[in-house]
């Protein structure tokens, strides 16, 4: 199970889709985000966004190599980013970023848990 098929079926692709996709969300939230908190034309933006994202792009090539361990690891990561935006949401002038935040980390967790059970049901030959 440590190098996955080449061949997934659609399901799993479309699953990977939408982890992809939320995940590059989560990404570019942050760098809004950031934007938001030191203005656009700051020296210390990318820096701030680095620091906040880095944890995020350390699955990168796990994610695109279609690592299970990768996914499972990622949902546990998301739950800290999920941590933050709750109390993003208690600041009343920045309530609509929390709603944002956590919203791309529900999204991103649902889809990694969907996109892990049916990766693993594909290995054992249930698709």
């Amino acid at each position: 199970m440590n190098e996955p098929s080449t061949v997934l079926p659609v399901t799993v692709k479309r699953w990977q889709q939408l982890v992809l996709a939320s995940y590059y969300g989560l990404i570019v939230y942050f760098g809004i985000n950031s934007a938001f908190a030191v203005g656009f034309g700051n020296a210390s933006l990318l820096i701030i966004w680095f620091i906040q994202v880095f944890p995020l792009l350390l699955f990168a090539i796990g994610l695109h190599r279609q690592r299970v361990r990768t996914y499972t690891w990622l949902c546990l990561v998301v739950l800290l980013y999920f941590m933050h935006g709750v109390l993003v949401l208690f600041d009343p002038l920045r309530v609509w970023l929390g709603v944002m935040e956590v919203n791309l980390c529900v999204a991103l967790f649902g889809c990694l848990v969907m996109l892990i059970r049916r990766h693993r049901a594909f290995n054992r030959g249930d698709l």
